[in-house]
């Protein structure tokens, strides 16, 4: 211990300071962003649920980051012209109207060609086919490639100089890091801070959930 404590020079003891206090949270960048990697998933109207599992509201499997809102412990299947999913995860609450998130890689499975959009804009959504142990829906407009962006709470967007509907740029650090554009900011006063990324755009740059990105605002 006391050749150890020898070594450690007062250099090497501030860095190894910053180190832990950083990864407490204490010392971090304020532009520093966690990330949610979105696999597929599903939205259901209350209609679409009492179609497909005879239920007035889901069960909660678990909570996530942003408030209110949470993994279902209801799967569905999803169904397009080429292939299906058979397990695809169920996202709650309820929504106005239901929706499939896919990622590119999961179109061209299904052989669908869905637009990237936000979530909840559906004009131009494709069709897809959803299937419970219940029943099954069709949706006209319903398959969409989720736009990649920033939850955050409108106080906070405000804090860092950002309103609704901005576009941002992200920083990836790591051996496959790289920047992203077009991340659309997404502003609710209940939100918290968390960049939503789906499987693909999360592969490329080696990312997993949890990790964290830097914002660049133009």
């Amino acid at each position: 211990m006391a050749a150890l404590a020898s070594s450690l020079t007062p250099g090497l003891v501030a860095e190894i300071v910053c180190r832990v206090l950083a990864r407490a949270g204490v010392l971090e960048d304020p532009l520093t962003v966690v990330v949610g990697v979105s696999n597929r998933h599903v939205h259901l109207s209350r209609a679409d649920l009492a179609t497909l599992f005879g239920l007035d509201a889901f069960t909660v499997y678990k909570p996530v980051r942003q408030p209110g809102e949470f993994a279902a412990a209801q799967f569905v299947g999803v169904s397009g012209p080429r292939s299906s999913f058979g397990k695809v995860r169920c996202m709650g609450p309820c929504r106005p109207a239901s929706q499939v998130e896919l990622s590119r890689t999961d179109c061209i499975a299904l052989g669908i060609d869905a637009p990237l959009a936000q979530s909840g804009h559906l004009e131009n959504a494709a069709p897809i086919d959803i299937t419970g142990p219940n029943g099954c829906v069709h949706l006209e407009h319903g398959a969409l490639v989720a736009a990649r962006h920033l939850h955050c709470g409108t106080a906070w967007a405000a804090q860092m100089g950002l309103r609704d509907q901005d576009l941002i740029r992200i920083e990836a650090p790591g051996p496959r890091g790289g920047v992203l554009d077009n991340v659309i900011v997404r502003t609710k006063d209940e939100w918290v801070p968390e960049i939503h990324l789906d499987t693909d755009e999360a592969n490329a740059l080696g990312l997993t959930g949890g990790a964290r990105v830097r914002l660049v605002k133009d």
